[in-house]
């Protein structure tokens, strides 16, 4: 695995992100806030920036009540 994208950078989201950076895979972040995405970043989890194609893995690490998101209404 090279490759993950982590949504949700709380406790759980960042701990599973440092897992994976240390381990050597390239891991990107992302988070409803991105002051979030940036802390977990500067603290070694990985890239807030978009990964540029698919990723080998993903981690959702958000609460249940959050997703999925809710559907637009027509």
């Amino acid at each position: 695995m090279r490759t993950a994208l982590v949504i949700g950078t709380g406790l759980i989201g960042t701990s599973a992100a440092l897992a994976l950076a240390g381990r050597g895979v390239t891991v990107h972040l992302r988070d409803h806030d991105p002051v979030r995405a940036r802390t977990a970043a500067a603290l070694g989890a990985g890239t807030d920036e978009a990964p540029e194609g698919p990723v080998d893995l993903a981690v959702v690490a958000v609460p249940p009540r959050t997703w999925p998101p809710p559907s637009p209404r027509p």
